[in-house]
């Protein structure tokens, strides 16, 4: 059996617990039609990680099917591990979904549109094409049209990375700064677009085939961990201080900055040691075992709640009330998915 990373279980976790709360503090705003200010600097301090966190989680997963090394497996097993693995909780979480907004809303998802729209669920591409056409999109977001896409092309990019592995590269860096910060050929944004999204993937997989199981030297790893916490401060900086706003970028050069405390984080701690035997170990598997489908189901729980209360007049206990209740239901409908998603898997 292969040695867990648990340093990519740890960035994983911080990953789902950013983009967790980045949702929950943005939908008050958004859903809820909440109008305390004092909860936009909770939004904004999560963003910054959230966008981070969302590169970084198409890093492990590039890096992770080279270390399982799934590229040697036939691929019509490829395909359907990987249709088992994402699709199933997928259908699981959405008709589960699908059920309760029924029964809140008292009308199901995309009622009023053609049933042939639906196929872009079947498909797991709704998070993406929503941006362009109104569809049946309830769970997943952009994240699982993206993943449905990279694993796709893993064969494909799998093949060019052991024959054209620097050429490959430096194609996909020449896209990845063209359609960034030259022209995005796309009607919606670029960061959100599977093609764009594709070259953070790439780059896992070439991480892994070219540093494989090779430690990196402590020196490096503590230099990148003061340089993710020097990029953290610079937005925090950037975010509270009105004085500094003006050192505030664009979106797209800011996907840069992104880019780079996703690298430097990752190399951080990636070869961080745990002792199986510890709670921490324990905890961090844990989360990191569950975070797919904290990430099907988070979201659409916030909103509902949002959607069907008050919280205008909220102070900032309910507000945290809320919270705990999100994360009791989140945590809840996880284990719910999980467990329903294994007896399918089983029947298959």
């Amino acid at each position: 059996m292969k040695k867990r990373i648990i340093g990519l279980d740890i960035l994983r976790d911080i990953g789902v617990i950013f983009i967790f709360f980045y949702h929950f503090f943005v939908e008050y705003t958004i859903s809820g039609n909440g109008t305390d200010p004092f909860m936009n600097g909770y939004t904004y301090f999560f963003n910054i990680l959230a966008r981070p966190a969302s590169l970084f989680l198409f890093i492990i997963s590039g890096y992770a099917l080279m270390y399982n090394h799934e590229q040697e497996l036939p691929l019509g097993k490829y395909y359907k591990r990987r249709f088992k693995g994402l699709f199933i909780p997928f259908y699981v979480a959405y008709t589960i979904m699908f059920l309760i907004c029924f029964l809140v809303n008292n009308q199901v998802v995309g009622h009023d549109l053609p049933i042939s729209r639906f196929i872009l669920t079947l498909i797991g591409m709704d998070g993406v094409t929503q941006l362009v056409v109104f569809n049946f999109y309830l769970i997943g977001e952009w994240f699982m049209s993206c993943i449905v896409v990279c694993y796709l092309l893993f064969p494909l990019l799998a093949l060019l990375l052991k024959k054209f592995k620097y050429i490959t590269l430096a194609v996909l860096m020449v896209w990845y700064v063209f359609i960034l910060l030259i022209y995005n050929p796309f009607s919606f944004t670029q960061l959100m677009n599977p093609l764009f999204v594709m070259v953070y993937f790439y780059i896992g997989m070439f991480l892994h085939e070219a540093f494989g199981d090779k430690v990196v030297p402590k020196k490096i790893r503590n230099t990148c961990a003061v340089l993710s916490v020097l990029i953290f401060v610079y937005f925090i900086l950037i975010g509270f201080v009105p004085s500094l706003s003006f050192l505030k970028l664009e979106q797209e050069p800011s996907e840069l900055i992104y880019f780079a405390i996703s690298m430097t984080m990752l190399i951080a701690l990636r070869d961080v040691e745990i002792s199986p035997e510890k709670n921490s170990y324990k905890f961090i598997t844990y989360l990191s075992g569950i975070s797919w489908f904290i990430i099907l189901t988070h979201h659409r729980i916030m909103i509902l709640f949002y959607q069907r209360l008050n919280v205008e007049e909220y102070a900032h206990r309910e507000i945290f009330a809320l919270m705990l209740v999100c994360i009791a239901c989140t945590w809840i409908a996880s284990i719910i998915v999980r467990e329903l998603s294994s007896k399918v898997k089983k029947l298959l």
